[in-house]
């Protein structure tokens, strides 16, 4: 499944809007917030159609799974958005996460948890807040609308000179990163990993560069973690080390495949938009050279002229004063 999509549910009571573009959306929120009613909205008008005195309004079909059959039921849907409730017992499941990789729907997920077995983007996790006290209409918004922001100073926009910079991952992107930050930069090894290596640093300022499009689980004990250590610390959540290497036009990329993702990257063959630009890449370059591997960063991207094109697409206040004077 692929495209964006608009969906509009309401009653004579409460109204809800939301847009969805990738298989997996998360809606948050504290109780009585309207999550559960959501949910029971898309239930009841597909149960009983325009009967119930409930509008809803797509491009797509939309349903709701439950514990009942989940299985079964999951497996015969198609080009389908479906809604889930924090109640399902198998959302922590790996047999769940199984069942989504691979499929051609999309899946709003209504859960207060973190979900660690599935790969969603910071980008798509969203809570449920009134438009004005004076109304009972519903509007989304993003829980984590700005994922490069700097923690714990007034202005965002200022330069900083990070002591330590940590990387998710080992491989291709670490070692770029090395060439644009040198010995300060080092590996978590591993999105569950930069939690850690964040709370356990002495540095006073730190950069963390993580990929966004698949750190979804991980974003909120992180985000939560800055906000009460008082540490300096900038979170830099391109979509992907990959998508930096295309939005830099080291090759020639169409210019939707950046701004229209959601047109391209087909749930059924790509768990993440993550997965989605490493394959992009990796059918891109072959027989160039700029040949991509994930697991090691091909020598014609640490090119000084590379290099510096990688770092232009990067944000103005995550180069250092020194980097930036080159």
């Amino acid at each position: 499944m692929i495209g964006i999509y608009d969906i509009e549910v309401y009653n004579n009571k409460i109204h809800y809007y939301l847009t969805v573009k990738r298989n997996l959306t998360l809606v948050r929120g504290d109780s009585a917030s309207g999550k559960t009613e959501l949910v029971r909205l898309v239930g009841e008008y597909e149960a009983n159609g325009s009967s119930s005195g409930i509008t809803l309004k797509c491009d797509k079909r939309c349903t709701v799974l439950t514990n009942v059959d989940w299985e079964m039921r999951l497996v015969s849907l198609s080009q389908t958005i479906i809604f889930i409730d924090e109640t399902a017992s198998f959302l922590r499941t790996k047999s769940f996460a199984e069942h989504v990789k691979g499929s051609d729907n999309y899946f709003v997920i209504i859960t207060r948890d973190d979900l660690d077995m599935l790969p969603y983007s910071v980008e798509e996790i969203y809570g449920l807040k009134n438009v004005s006290d004076s109304s009972k209409y519903k509007s989304y918004k993003k829980v984590y609308n700005e994922m490069y922001k700097l923690y714990n100073l007034s202005d965002i926009n200022e330069i900083v000179n990070p002591d330590q910079v940590i990387t998710e991952d080992t491989n291709a992107g670490h070692e770029c990163y090395v060439e644009i930050y040198g010995d300060m930069c080092s590996a978590a090894g591993g999105k569950t990993k930069v939690y850690e290596c964040i709370r356990t640093s002495d540095k006073k300022s730190i950069l963390a560069i993580i990929d966004g499009a698949a750190f979804g689980s991980d974003i909120g004990k992180v985000m939560g973690y800055l906000a009460v250590s008082g540490k300096k610390c900038v979170l830099y959540a391109p979509e992907s080390f990959e998508y930096l290497l295309l939005k830099a036009n080291i090759i020639d990329v169409p210019q939707a495949i950046l701004d229209e993702t959601y047109n391209y990257a087909d749930s059924q063959k790509f768990f993440s938009w993550e997965e989605y630009y490493t394959d992009y890449l990796v059918q891109n370059t072959k027989n160039t050279p700029f040949r991509y591997g994930k697991t090691r960063l091909n020598e014609s991207y640490k090119s000084h002229r590379i290099i510096e094109k990688i770092k232009s697409v990067m944000p103005d206040q995550i180069i250092s004063v020194e980097e930036r004077s080159e």
